[in-house]
């Protein structure tokens, strides 16, 4: 595998110097595209239930700032600083199992970390050869944006953690006369947080967006992390989606292998989600997850479903009710998401 990434690697090197060779051989001048932008998402929930913990409260899920520069769209400059919490609790036990008492510092639940530090070179319009800390394309860069209310609640992969959001590392795109794109890479494996391990594992990844028809498109991601001394990690999720001007419908199943490089610790899990334009500035949106198997959870359902009204272009409003089958929790959401 590593072997065929420095392949990979080289050959497109040579691509980008072949490039630039046919073009000039002295540095070009070209304008550049400056665009600044920023998400805020916010809200508040009460629970119906007195066995949710806590049962209410003001909710912050996003505070994003990002910057782009375009050079005139043969590369691309994406850096994007995020807001979440990135450290975890510390539970100490002894050899019986029972908790004992702990002193330490747990840091900030709103930590502004590098979510996104992308530079995309596009020597042609069917190639792009990216390097940096890159978004995931398990579900970020496209379910994420075909759902449409991560303000809400994230998609399903992200919310159950079956992969990092980002993470460093290089990649190879094709796009083949807009109707498929291929994608191939890897990265460290270790997510945004946390620098290459001591044995330089490098986790590997391969994508395929195809749009047979306008609208319609089928998505397929698969990755592979090999770890010495322990069960290599695999994660594979299919996606299938209809989008029109007044309505949308998607579905994916997501199955990880070996989780935490822990053999048969599987997770598995399916999503359907949609939303229907009633109006101008209203829509409905429902989602259904189906939890064979998560961290928490097993044969569990989360169910979203609710209103959005956009006052504003950029400015949204959701009211929502959600339950969790697991001890039939139901709660009552009030969300507000701003991008500008």
């Amino acid at each position: 595998m590593t072997r065929l990434l420095i392949l990979a690697l080289i050959i497109g090197w040579s691509t980008l110097i072949m490039y630039g060779q046919e073009k000039t051989d002295s540095i070009k001048s070209v304008s550049i595209k400056h665009s600044f932008f920023a998400n805020i998402y916010t809200g508040f929930y009460y629970s119906l239930s007195d066995q949710a913990i806590p049962r209410t409260g003001f909710d912050f899920s996003t505070g994003l700032l990002g910057y782009r520069a375009d050079w005139d769209d043969k590369a691309t400059v994406t850096l994007i600083y995020d807001v979440t919490k990135t450290t975890n609790e510390i539970v100490v036990t002894d050899t019986s199992g029972n908790i004992l008492p702990a002193t330490w510092f747990k840091g900030s639940d709103y930590t502004a970390f590098l979510k996104m530090a992308e530079i995309d070179f596009k020597p042609y319009t069917w190639l792009e050869i990216s390097v940096g800390q890159l978004l995931n394309q398990q579900y970020l860069t496209f379910q994420d944006k075909f759902w449409g209310f991560r303000y809400v609640s994230t998609t399903f992969q992200e919310l159950y953690r079956f992969g990092s959001p980002a993470d460093f590392g290089a990649r190879v795109t094709y796009k083949m006369d807009k109707k498929l794109n291929v994608s191939a890479g890897a990265v460290n494996g270790e997510g945004p947080f946390r620098r290459q391990d001591n044995q330089g594992t490098l986790q590997f990844f391969g994508n395929a967006e195809w749009f047979p028809v306008q609208g319609f498109t089928v998505k397929v991601f698969a990755d592979y992390l090999p770890v010495e001394g322990k069960d290599p990690r695999s994660a594979i999720s299919f996606f299938s989606g209809y989008k029109c001007d007044k309505w949308r419908l998607g579905a994916e199943y997501n199955r990880v292998e070996n989780q935490s490089n822990i053999k048969g610790n599987t997770w598995e899990g399916t999503s359907v989600y949609g939303a229907y334009k009633i109006a101008g500035q209203w829509q409905i949106l429902v989602r259904w997850d189906n939890l064979l198997q998560t961290a928490a959870y097993k044969n569990a359902h989360y169910i979203i479903a609710g209103t959005e009204y956009e006052p504003y272009k950029g400015l949204y409003v959701s009211l929502n009710g959600r339950i969790l089958s697991e001890g039939e929790i139901p709660w009552i959401f009030m969300n507000f998401g701003a991008k500008f």
